[in-house]
C-alpha cells in the first residue's frame, strides 16, 4: 500500500510521558511501513515550535508530535494557518487530546494513520498569545498546573491527582465575573473555571462531557465547591462522563469568554502555565488545525 505522505518529520519530547522505548518503536514502525522520515529530539522549551515551523521549507509534508498535550501544543501552534497537517503519537502522562480524538496509544498503530490517513479540521482555543487544543483554565486548575510544573520527582497522572488533592485543602477561591459572548455578566466564586475544547482532562478524567473539537464553540465549566461530603461522594463523576451532573458544576457554551479576576494570577493552557492579567479573553478559532487520523 502506498504511503500518502512523501516525507514525515517526527518531533519528540524526550521528557514526555511514561512510555519506554517510544523512539525505537516509532522508528521500527516507520521502517516496516516504508515511510521516509526524520526524527528530531527537542533540546529546549520552544524547540518543537521552531522545528515544526521550518518543516515545509525542509521538504516535509507531515509533522508528527511524539509526546503529551504540551508537545502537541508546541508543534501544532507552528502549523496553524498553513497547509501542513499534524500527526500525533501519544506519549504523555495525561494525553487528554489523544483520548478525545481516539488516537491509538500503540506507536505502531498510531503510525498507520500516516499510511491510511483521514484529514480532520479541528478548532483551536486562544487566550492572549497562548493557544490551546485541549483546555485552558484558571483558579485551582491553574494553581495545580503551576505546582506540578515546579515539582521534582515522578511524573504522571497519579502524582498529579495527589497534588490536586493537597492543593484543594489550601486553595481559597476568589470571586470573578464572566461574560459569555455578548450576554450580561455573571458573578461566581469558583474553585476553578475550565475552558474546554474537548471533553477530557488527562488520565481519563472528563471535565466537559458534551465538548466537541469541531463545533466552533468552547465549553465553559464553572466549578464551585459543593461542600466536602458532596465533593468526595461525587468525585467518581470525573471518570464516568457525568461530571456535568456534579453539585456545584455549571457548564455554558460560547465563542468568546471574558473573565475578570480580582488580581493577576496563573492560567493554564494544555497543562502549560503562565501569569496573566486580571482580565482574560478566551476565544475559539474554528477549523484552525489540520489533524491526520487513521482511515478505515
Amino acid at each position: 500500500m502506498s504511503v500518502q505522505f512523501s516525507r514525515v518529520l517526527f518531533i519528540v519530547n524526550p521528557h514526555a510521558g511514561v512510555q519506554r522505548n517510544i523512539r525505537s518503536r516509532v522508528i521500527a514502525a516507520c521502517e516496516k511501513a516504508g515511510i521516509d522520515f526524520t526524527l528530531e529530539v527537542t533540546q529546549y522549551a520552544g524547540h518543537a515550535t521552531e522545528l515544526a515551523a521550518s518543516a515545509s521549507e525542509m521538504g516535509f509534508d507531515l509533522v508528527v508530535a511524539i509526546g503529551g498535550d504540551g508537545t502537541i501544543n508546541e508543534v501544532g501552534r507552528a502549523l496553524l494557518g498553513t497547509e501542513m497537517p499534524l500527526g500525533v503519537v501519544p506519549a504523555g502522562s495525561g494525553n487528554a487530546f489523544a483520548r478525545a480524538l481516539n488516537l491509538s496509544f500503540d506507536p505502531a498503530k498510531a503510525c498507520r494513520a500516516f499510511i491510511q490517513p483521514e484529514i480532520r479540521k479541528l478548532d483551536v482555543g486562544r487566550v492572549g498569545n497562548a493557544l490551546f487544543f485541549s483546555s485552558a483554565g484558571i483558579g485551582l486548575d491553574a494553581e495545580v498546573a503551576h505546582r506540578y510544573a515546579n515539582r521534582t520527582g515522578r511524573r504522571g497522572f497519579l502524582p498529579y491527582l495527589v497534588l490536586t488533592a493537597l492543593s484543594l485543602l489550601s486553595y481559597r477561591p476568589r470571586t470573578l465575573r464572566l461574560r459569555l459572548d455578548s450576554d450580561s455578566e455573571i458573578e461566581r466564586t469558583p474553585l476553578f473555571v475550565a475552558i474546554a475544547n474537548i471533553p477530557h482532562y488527562g488520565g481519563g478524567a472528563t471535565i466537559a462531557p458534551q465538548a466537541m473539537p469541531d463545533d466552533g464553540l468552547l465549553d465553559v465549566c464553572v466549578v464551585t465547591h459543593p461542600g466536602w461530603i458532596r465533593l468526595v461522594l461525587n468525585t467518581y463523576r470525573l471518570f464516568n462522563g457525568t461530571f456535568d451532573r456534579m453539585p456545584g458544576v455549571e457548564i455554558f457554551q460560547a465563542k468568546k469568554i471574558h473573565i475578570t479576576r480580582e488580581k493577576s494570577d496563573w492560567f493554564q493552557f494544555d497543562g502549560e502555565v503562565e501569569k496573566g492579567p486580571k482580565e482574560l479573553v478566551f476565544e475559539i478559532m474554528p477549523g484552525a488545525l489540520t489533524l491526520v487520523t487513521a482511515g478505515q
